[in-house]
């Protein structure tokens, strides 16, 4: 079963796997572990051996994220998709709880704590170099605390990130005991098993109808077993977090089995903790699933998207070539060719939802190049009498009328006045080819079968789509109580085979039709060039 569709919308490998073919050319050491189809067009590795993982990891995080780092052979290989679901995971988190947990964090920046961070140190590296988050990471094996040194070190991250080596039986109190830091969030990876017959999948646990994992795991055995597996590990956390209280703003953690929320879910309220929630990681064929708590009770935590996500997929709309032609000549004459294709397509679009007065917001951190996505909270349907309007007001100007325009009707007048309902288009349920799709990978997982009353002045149209506050962009906190969204949407344009793909996908709200409806607008204005 291909999960990539549910991948979170901001991982930049969601709809842009790595192209291996050219990574080789770019990076030597990597192209002694690719191979190629009969045309030497598209590139291939072995998932199955450690030195091309490796090499693959090293190489994804110096191309897309400017980061070195040296993994030992007999440590975990962190895999960047997975990494980057938590990541954009625990901002979403944040986003959330917005001033809650401003009074958490010290330092007036993100500070967040990795309790066992690896050889890599990977998910610090991702969030110092993607947000500018601060860290604390702890970790008890000493070649791994080494070797994590090394790597912030080598990217220059030690005034952002402290590594602290600490002993097996050492938990979050003992780490924090005397350090009066007051932080936004804790993270884990915790070691999956309880036992190496578990950690082999020898256990009756695992289910022989289960294909066998796509990938190696190097992981040590501090890695991949501890006392209790990762349900004891997480349960150690929740009764520590009942003395640390809102010390830390959110506890997280990552799971490597499905089995393991139902007794953490059960812990959680049987110590009074009612605040928390689950999500899932999707990637490839591989799933992880988090959970979160908290003991601010005034921030209600996000639930699951997957289960919206898998009964309402995304309406997809691919953009006219038509339309991009149009926007490449218009750029070539205003000297906006240094714009991408996914730019272009998505400055227009920031145009018109100013226009239409839709608050947006742009997802951090954005992926120009490939995929950008816009968060919709609109608040009123400007859209569907959008041509009411033009109608009247070119009736008033050809009869020389100045009135001022009457309000207009909720319901529509003629039948020619109605927008088309959009269709939700059907998920595509091809699977990629595992060789070609990097994000499948995991550490030899399991594959998953089948308050501000007044809003902001605008400014114009032409600074918006020059990276200006743009007309309807404004953030959460700049739409007063009163003024309740109609739907909150993730907007996304990114490139798919040299097309560029537009997607709605809901997310909550109360008007499913006014999105549809909206779907609809933007489609129309493609073809009016």
């Amino acid at each position: 079963m291909a999960l990539n569709k549910y991948m979170h919308p901001r991982n930049k490998y969601k709809n842009n796997p790595p192209d291996f073919a050219t990574l080789a050319k770019k990076y030597p050491d990597f192209a002694q572990y690719v191979t190629y189809n009969k045309s030497e067009t598209r590139g291939f590795i072995n998932f199955k051996e450690p030195e091309a993982m490796r090499c693959l990891t090293c190489t994804l995080l110096k191309e897309d994220f400017g980061l070195e780092v040296e993994i030992p052979n007999d440590r975990l290989i962190p895999t960047l998709p997975l990494r980057l679901n938590y990541i954009h995971w625990i901002e979403d988190l944040l986003e959330g709880m917005g001033d809650v947990t401003k009074a958490a964090g010290d330092s007036g920046k993100v500070t967040g704590i990795d309790i066992g961070a690896g050889a890599c140190c990977i998910y610090p590296l991702l969030g110092c170099t993607l947000n500018s988050w601060n860290f604390l990471a702890t970790e008890v094996d000493p070649t791994s605390y080494t070797y994590a040194v090394n790597n912030v070190s080598r990217n220059n991250k030690q005034d952002n990130i402290t590594v602290k080596h600490v002993q097996r039986d050492e938990g979050l109190l003992k780490v924090l005991e005397e350090d009066e830091t007051r932080y936004d969030f804790c993270m884990c990876n915790p070691p999956f098993y309880a036992n190496d017959l578990e950690a082999q999948g020898l256990m009756p646990d695992r289910g022989s109808e289960r294909p066998l994992p796509s990938s190696i795991s190097t992981a040590s055995e501090a890695e991949r077993v501890a006392c209790g597996g990762e349900v004891g590990h997480v349960g150690r956390i929740i009764r520590e977090s009942l003395q640390l209280q809102q010390r830390i703003g959110f506890y997280t953690s990552m799971l490597g089995k499905k089995s393991s929320l139902k007794p953490l879910k059960e812990m959680l309220k049987e110590k009074g903790i009612e605040n928390f929630a689950c999500t899932e990681f999707c990637q490839g064929r591989t799933m992880r699933w988090g959970i979160v708590w908290t003991f601010h009770e005034n921030f209600t935590l996000p639930t699951s998207p997957l289960q919206k996500m898998k009964s309402k997929p995304p309406i997809t709309t691919v953009v006219p070539e038509k339309y991009l032609q149009h926007l490449m000549k218009h750029a070539a004459q205003t000297g906006g060719m240094q714009n991408t294709r996914v730019q272009l397509v998505s400055n227009a679009i920031k145009q018109l939802l100013g226009e239409l007065q839709v608050p947006f917001q742009e997802s951090a951190p954005p992926s120009p190049d490939h995929r950008v996505s816009l968060t919709l909270t609109p608040t009123e349907n400007t859209w569907i009498h959008n041509r009411k309007r033009r109608r009247q007001k070119s009736r008033e100007a050809r009869e020389g009328q100045k009135q001022v325009e009457q309000p207009l009707l909720l319901q529509f007048d003629t039948e020619e006045q109605k927008e088309p309902m959009a269709e939700q288009s059907t998920p595509n349920t091809e699977e990629e080819k595992m060789e070609h799709d990097g994000s499948h990978v995991g550490e030899g997982g399991t594959p998953v079968k089948g308050n501000d009353a007044d809003s902001k002045k605008m400014e114009t149209t032409e600074g918006a789509v020059n990276g200006a506050t743009s007309p309807g962009k404004r953030g959460a906190s700049e739409v007063s109580a009163s003024e309740e969204f109609l739907f909150k949407a993730c907007l996304s344009i990114s490139m798919i085979d040299k097309g560029i793909v537009m997607e709605m996908a809901w997310l909550e709200g109360k008007d499913k039709d006014g999105m549809n409806q909206l779907v609809c607008y933007i489609k129309s204005q493609f073809t009016k060039v």
